[in-house]
């Protein structure tokens, strides 16, 4: 194991913050910050551990695994990119780090026709993973011309991703569980640049949602009321992550009832938050509305052929659905 890397004695501190924020912001950042990297805070991994237990994470059988790649996101850097629990085992994590957070916009102003079948904004256009991993290459590849080790993560990797952005300063976690950034909303992708260097920690912000209960009030699902947030209730996890036949209620409502058009995840908690009042659009081309997407119609997707489902959703965070899922949706919502 190599050792632990402190910033260069020939670059100053100041210009690898600025180089930094000039990375961000080519690669479309709203805002980024830095947290120092090593174990979750015992009381947040306690709660983890206690809604894993209770079940809230529904089917989601992945969220229990690499955990000690997700308490500690240090261990990614004695991995090859992608072998999650490859190197689990042996503890040799690096002892120092740092934790870069960044919050991407995906929210546009396009909106897909009435009569269309509702497709959650964040699928609206490219593969955030795909977009993401590209634009922040240049960042980690800075790093690691520097000297140092740095591993992007977005989603796909096992960490704590809002824990991490609120120790960043990044932004706030508000009660329909997103985070929530000022002026920014929660229409938002995170991604982490996890790095041995030892960089400025920034300040977390002290803001809450107070007494505003529209979130809790707008889920149809109630996934909502409880703490830990109960995912087989919600109408993303039931649209995107169920496998096998849909319930036919969801919190004592018919399924049809809950869904009305959806039939890819669910924004009811983000349209109705104040936080997302008058946002200015993505400057990210890659996360504006397909055309094909502001017409579809249940019926049209109830014909897809596999052919055009692919051309459709070529490069798409959608495809995670497949066809016959999308057509199962489509088949029980009110739109059909």
């Amino acid at each position: 194991m190599s050792t632990v890397m402190t910033m260069p004695a020939t670059m100053p501190v100041s210009e690898i913050m600025t180089a930094i924020a000039a990375l961000a912001a080519e690669a479309g950042a709203g805002r980024w910050g830095v947290a120092r990297a090593g174990d979750v805070e015992p009381q947040e991994w306690e709660r983890f551990e206690r809604w894993l237990a209770s079940g809230g994470h529904a089917s989601m059988g992945y969220m229990e695994r690499w955990g000690d790649i997700r308490r500690n996101p240090l261990r990614l850097l004695d991995e090859p990119s992608g072998a999650h629990g490859a190197g689990e085992a042996a503890a040799g994590s690096r002892a120092q780090g740092s934790v870069i957070s960044l919050a991407f916009s995906y929210y546009h102003e396009e909106r897909q026709l009435p009569s269309a079948a509702r497709i959650a904004m964040y699928a609206h256009g490219d593969d955030y993973h795909e977009v993401l991993r590209r634009r922040l290459e240049p960042l980690a590849a800075w790093l690691r011309s520097l000297g140092y080790r740095a591993r992007i993560c977005v989603d796909s990797a096992p960490i704590l991703e809002r824990y991490w952005a609120v120790k960043a300063g990044v932004g706030f976690v508000g009660r329909n569980r997103l985070l929530i950034v000022p002026g920014m909303g929660s229409y938002l992708f995170l991604a982490e640049v996890v790095t041995d260097a030892v960089l400025p920690e920034s300040e977390p912000l002290a803001l809450t949602c107070g007494d505003c209960m529209r979130c809790v009030r707008a889920c149809s699902g109630g996934a909502l009321r409880c703490e830990g947030f109960d995912s087989a209730k919600c109408l993303s996890y039931l649209t995107i992550e169920h496998r096998g036949d849909l319930p036919a209620a969801v919190d004592s409502r018919p399924l049809a009832q809950a869904m009305g058009r959806k039939v890819y995840g669910c924004d009811a908690c983000q349209m109705v938050c104040p936080h997302n009042a008058g946002l200015a659009p993505t400057p990210i081309a890659e996360f504006h509305l397909r055309p094909a997407l502001r017409t579809l119609t249940h019926a049209d997707i109830l014909a897809l052929t596999p052919e055009a489902y692919s051309a459709i959703f070529a490069h798409s965070a959608a495809k995670r659905l497949r066809l016959a899922g999308l057509r199962r949706n489509a088949g029980a919502g009110k739109g059909n």
